[in-house]
């Protein structure tokens, strides 16, 4: 599997590379009071990408937070109840054979 993910690294560094070889036409960019001049279009696109993935991993970290948090709760919670659950002295053992233990009679009456 890790060759597999190699390989579509590879690929995909390779596009990154010639989209960044063919995209060197100079722009000018805008952002509120921030400018750039003379930025190539693959750098600005790659900023972009770049920001995107900070972005999306901002908006990730609650949720992986409160997951780690309640994993965290539930393996506490089974050991707690695992030390609860003790075992049966071997004088109670119930019989697994399936024969019933012998019943008193009861006095009629």
């Amino acid at each position: 599997m890790s060759k597999v993910i190699a390989i579509l690294a590879l690929i995909l560094g390779a596009a990154l590379a010639l989209f960044g070889v063919q995209n060197q036409e100079l722009v000018a960019l805008h952002f509120l009071w921030l400018s750039a001049h003379a930025l190539p279009v693959s750098l600005a696109i790659l900023a972009a990408a770049v920001l995107g993935l900070l972005v999306g991993l901002l908006l990730a970290l609650p949720g992986r937070i409160t997951a780690g948090h309640t994993a965290r709760r539930l393996t506490r919670d089974v050991a707690r109840r695992d030390a609860q659950v003790a075992p049966a002295p071997a004088s109670a053992a119930v019989s697994v054979s399936g024969d019933a233990p012998p019943q008193r009679a009861r006095p009629q009456g």
